[in-house]
């Protein structure tokens, strides 16, 4: 754990921002966090609503969602919910539906809950939640709690995890 410089409010290591105060935690005052150590049984924890798979376009079922990560070699692929919550795991924090720790988030960048996606009839749109690090659309930065709707193909950058997104309405 870290002690925020501001406030004095625990962290755990690695965070960048105060969870009380919003002060950055990074600097000369702070140690750097130590190598990342990882449970490999819950590397395989895979959520009931993300299902790995080696889709492409063509392949995807009516419904489903595929978020292609930058560096992952096989896609998530969401189905079955109209909204999903896009973050990291954190501690007494709610779980996002689409948990990105697996792939780098906290190190990227990425808000406990960054943004969101929500299919609303035959369109998937894309919301800002307030993140730290900002969401990017195609490169053009998002404002925070306004919906936008995306297409085919576009490129999604929740701080610096970048992904590719395809779906089949």
């Amino acid at each position: 754990m870290i002690k925020c410089p501001a406030c004095h409010h625990e962290e755990y290591e690695g965070e960048l921002f105060c969870s009380e105060c919003g002060a950055r935690l990074s600097g000369p005052w702070v140690e750097p966090p130590p190598t990342a150590t990882f449970d490999s049984a819950r590397l395989r924890e895979i959520s009931k609503n993300i299902t790995p798979a080696t889709s492409t376009l063509a392949e995807l079922q009516q419904g489903q969602i595929a978020l292609y990560i930058s560096g992952a070699a096989m896609p998530i692929i969401l189905e079955g919910h109209s909204e999903y919550l896009l973050g990291r795991e954190g501690h007494e924090q709610l779980v996002p539906d689409v948990n990105l720790n697996l792939y780098g988030g906290r190190e990227q960048g990425v808000s406990r809950i960054h943004a969101s996606l929500r299919v609303d009839r035959r369109q998937l749109l894309l919301m800002d939640l307030g993140s730290t690090n900002g969401t990017r659309l195609n490169g053009t930065p998002l404002t925070a709690h306004e919906p936008v709707r995306l297409e085919n193909g576009d490129e999604i950058r929740l701080g610096k995890l970048t992904m590719k997104i395809t779906f089949n309405f």
